[in-house]
C-alpha cells in the first residue's frame, strides 16, 4: 500500500506560514521510513495530515493506495492505519477493555499480542487465586461454623468494637459455586501509572493494540521517547519482527531507533531538506549528519 505526498502544502491558518510546504514524497509498500528534524520542523504535522487530524488550508494531495485521502471518509481511512503515540492511554476498567474496547478480537488474539510485546506477566493472574475451598457438605459446615462465631462476636460487642470488627475483618460470604475459580487475567482491573504501571509498560499495551490490529501502514510517533533503554530495545526488536511486511513511518526521538530505516526524511521548516539512506546522509555531511554528531551517536 504506497503512500504519496504530491506537492502537499498545509497551513493551520491562512495568515500563517505553511507548516508543510510543497511536500513530494513516495513511500513504497513495506518501506521503513525514519522522519527526523528539530522542534517545529513539521514531523508531527506530516503524520497528522496522513490521519486527517489537522484542520487547515491545504493544497496538493496525499494518496494512500492511489486514493486521495481528502475524498475518503474518516471511517474508511483510519482503519487502514495503525499508530503508537508518544503516550499510550489506559482507561479505567479491565485489561480486556483496554486492549479491545470494541470487542473485535478473541482471547487468543489478546494473549498472543501480550506475549509478543512482553507484557503478559503483568496481566497473568496471581497463583493465590487458584486456591480451592472444600467441596459439598464440608464447605457448608465450615461456613456455618464461621457465621456462628461471627454473629456471637457481633452480638457481644459494643459500638466501638463493632467498628473495629468491620474495619479489620470481612464478613464471611457463601460462594454460589463450591470452588473458587481462578480469576482470568484479562478480567482484572488495569491500573494507571500511579498505581504500578510505568510509562514503558503503558507503551507496551499500546504496542499490543497495534499487534492485534496489524494494519498495513504503521506510524510510530516518538513511541519510545519516554521509555527506558531496555524497553526501547525490546520494542525495536518487536517492530522489526512483527512489522517486517508493513509500511512503517517512525518519528524519531532517539536516532538509534531509525538508523536501520530504509530511508531517512529530514524535515526543516516544513520542507523535506534531505532524503536518503542513513549512511548516504551521514556521508553527505548535511543536517542529518549534524543531528548524529550532536547526539554523539555511535560514540
Amino acid at each position: 500500500m504506497p503512500i504519496e505526498f504530491c506537492d502537499y502544502t498545509m497551513r493551520y491558518r491562512e495568515d500563517l506560514e505553511p507548516a508543510l510546504n510543497g511536500i513530494n514524497l513516495t513511500i513504497q509498500p513495506g518501506e521503513k521510513i525514519g522522519i527526523v528534524g528539530r522542534t517545529g520542523a513539521g514531523k508531527s504535522t506530516l503524520v497528522r495530515s496522513l490521519f486527517r487530524l489537522v484542520h487547515g488550508t491545504t493544497t496538493g494531495q496525499i494518496l494512500v493506495d492511489g486514493q486521495d485521502i481528502a475524498e475518503m471518509g474518516i471511517g474508511d481511512l483510519r482503519p487502514r492505519l495503525g499508530i503508537i503515540p508518544q503516550e499510550s492511554t489506559m482507561v479505567s476498567g479491565s485489561f480486556k477493555r483496554n486492549l479491545d474496547p470494541l470487542q473485535e478480537y478473541t482471547i487468543e488474539d489478546m494473549w498472543a499480542a501480550l506475549v509478543t510485546s512482553g507484557i503478559a506477566p503483568k496481566v497473568a493472574p496471581p497463583r493465590a487465586r487458584t486456591d480451592r475451598v472444600p467441596d459439598g457438605d464440608r464447605y457448608d459446615e465450615m461456613y456455618e461454623e464461621t457465621m456462628v462465631e461471627w454473629n456471637r462476636q457481633w452480638a457481644t460487642s459494643g459500638r466501638a468494637m463493632r467498628l473495629l470488627i468491620l474495619g479489620l475483618y470481612e464478613k464471611p460470604k457463601k460462594y454460589i459455586n463450591t470452588r473458587l475459580e481462578p480469576r482470568h487475567g484479562l478480567d482484572r482491573t488495569a491500573r494507571s501509572s500511579s498505581q504500578g504501571f510505568s510509562a514503558g509498560e503503558q507503551q507496551l499495551f499500546g504496542l499490543c493494540r497495534v499487534l492485534m490490529r496489524m494494519r498495513r501502514i504503521i506510524v510510530l510517533d516518538e513511541a519510545t521517547a519516554d521509555v527506558d533503554l531496555e524497553t526501547d530495545r525490546h520494542m525495536q526488536q518487536v517492530f522489526r519482527d512483527a512489522f517486517a511486511s508493513c509500511t512503517v513511518l517512525t518519528i524519531a526521538h532517539r536516532l538509534e531507533t531509525i538508523m536501520a530505516s530504509d530511508r531517512i526524511v529530514v524535515m526543516d521548516k516544513g520542507r523535506i531538506a534531505e532524503i536518503g539512506t542513513p549512511q548516504e546522509l551521514i556521508d553527505a555531511g548535511g543536517l542529518f549528519a549534524e543531528l548524529v554528531k550532536a547526539n554523539d551517536f555511535g560514540s
